[in-house]
């Protein structure tokens, strides 16, 4: 046990020792604290947080859009983890209700829905909507995202949300997020910490 524990650190050290947080390419693998998962679309990434907290940034930057992906860990519930799916959609909606509310901030449509597909608890939200905020550029920047909340399997009292987003200007091509969340949903792969 104390060897398999020993070379899975060596490993993991010698693994992030190589990575380049600079330059992340499509179909690397990302690695967190309890998980991992791969990068979507067919342009490199660039972390903007990474291994400093319970969360990882990662950002793409375009000529008139950026994505960004956020990763954060999260302690479930104060009382436990949620005993059915409708407890952990109803907390999902009033989070998305407060987030949705901050000034400057006009939202189009929001939803919120069960994504068995992920797991017993796991919640799918999608948003969009326009953000006065920070703009240099005449108008507001479009935002696009979608998102998903699990529990960690492995992990007692863990959530995992992940957020796919974008961030255009009012003239640039539309893009369906819907392809680029699920490979990013399905490349996630959980450990444990032990």
């Amino acid at each position: 046990m104390a060897k398999s524990t020993l070379l899975s650190f060596i490993l993991l050290l010698s693994s992030c020792a190589s990575f380049d947080k600079t330059n992340i390419l499509p179909g690397q693998s990302v690695i967190g604290l309890g998980f991992s998962f791969t990068v979507p679309t067919q342009k490199s990434w660039f972390a903007v947080e990474y291994g400093t907290s319970h969360r990882i940034k990662l950002s793409q930057l375009n000529n008139q859009d950026s994505f960004s992906i956020l990763v954060s860990i999260n302690r479930g519930p104060y009382q436990g983890m949620y005993k059915n799916v409708a407890r952990h959609l109803q907390s999902i909606k009033i989070n998305q209700q407060k987030k949705l509310k901050q000034p400057g901030f006009i939202e189009y449509v929001h939803q919120e829905w069960v994504a068995s597909k992920y797991g017993d608890l796991c919640i799918m939200y999608t948003f969009s909507g326009e953000d006065w905020n920070g703009r240099n550029s005449e108008g507001p920047a479009i935002v696009d995202a979608i998102g998903l909340s699990c529990p960690h399997p492995k992990l007692r009292n863990i959530l995992i949300s992940i957020d796919l987003s974008r961030r255009s200007e009012t003239g640039a091509e539309k893009v369906d997020l819907t392809a680029y969340a699920e490979a990013l949903f399905a490349s996630f792969e959980y450990t444990n910490l032990d």
